[in-house]
């Protein structure tokens, strides 16, 4: 209801405009598609590594629920720790538990490295810097995102990503990050693989990355949204 009385519906990407116009049948001029920023207090930092933090890890930082496919992170790390030379390596969940969380706590459960896997809970700005920066990749393989801050907020840090090429990921994320299907744990590790052996993907990645935040910051956002509110004002 409150769709259809509106005057105009801001989206958040291209894509939640498209889902939108094809779920509700809302005529797309009626939306107009703003990108929101992120947070500037998120960036590279020179920090020293904290105990819990000494050894290599992989990172993904988000709600743990379905919808996020953290499985799959469980079993490409499951994969690449039966190669030798990522012995050390540990992967932290960092993160509040959301609904139907259980699933991921046996799939932690089964797996022969859970002793390697740092279950961080909920995160403050503080430890939101930490972990981004010092982390080796992030993964995000979600099934669903209308828009998807945490890509980004690494990116802003200096780690390279991995992400679901599924849904608006492609479009914020562009040719910025390594996009995978999010059903294939082999594929996931592969990637994963690569950054963690190659300096110079990695690098580009980074640099790829920080190019690509420069589009998503609140000053712009700010401006889009004045002119639209000027279109209707008296």
């Amino acid at each position: 209801k409150q769709i259809q009385k509106s005057s105009a519906i801001i989206a958040n990407s291209l894509y939640t405009k498209n889902d939108l116009v094809n779920t509700l049948s809302i005529p797309p001029e009626k939306i107009t598609a703003i990108y929101p920023g992120i947070n500037p207090n998120l960036k590279k930092i020179n920090i020293a590594r904290p105990e819990k933090l000494k050894a290599p890890y992989i990172l993904y930082l988000g709600t743990l629920e379905p919808r996020k496919n953290i499985p799959l992170i469980i079993k490409a790390f499951n994969i690449i720790k039966q190669k030798n030379h990522f012995k050390d390596l540990k992967l932290v969940l960092a993160g509040k538990s959301g609904w139907l969380y259980e699933k991921i706590f046996k799939t932690i459960e089964t797996s022969p490295y859970k002793s390697q896997i740092i279950i961080w809970g909920a995160v403050n700005p503080e430890e939101k810097n930490i972990l981004y920066n010092l982390a080796e990749a992030f993964i995000y393989p979600s099934f669903f995102e209308g828009f998807g801050f945490p890509p980004l907020e690494a990116q802003a840090c200096g780690c390279p990503v991995i992400a679901s090429n599924r849904t608006s990921l492609p479009e914020i994320l562009e040719e910025s990050a390594l996009l995978i299907d999010p059903w294939r744990e082999k594929g996931l590790a592969i990637r994963l693989e690569d950054i963690l052996t190659s300096r110079s993907l990695r690098s580009d990645l980074v640099a790829r990355g920080f190019k690509n935040v420069q589009r998503f910051n609140w000053n712009k956002t700010a401006c889009e949204l004045l002119k639209l509110f000027a279109q209707f004002s008296s």
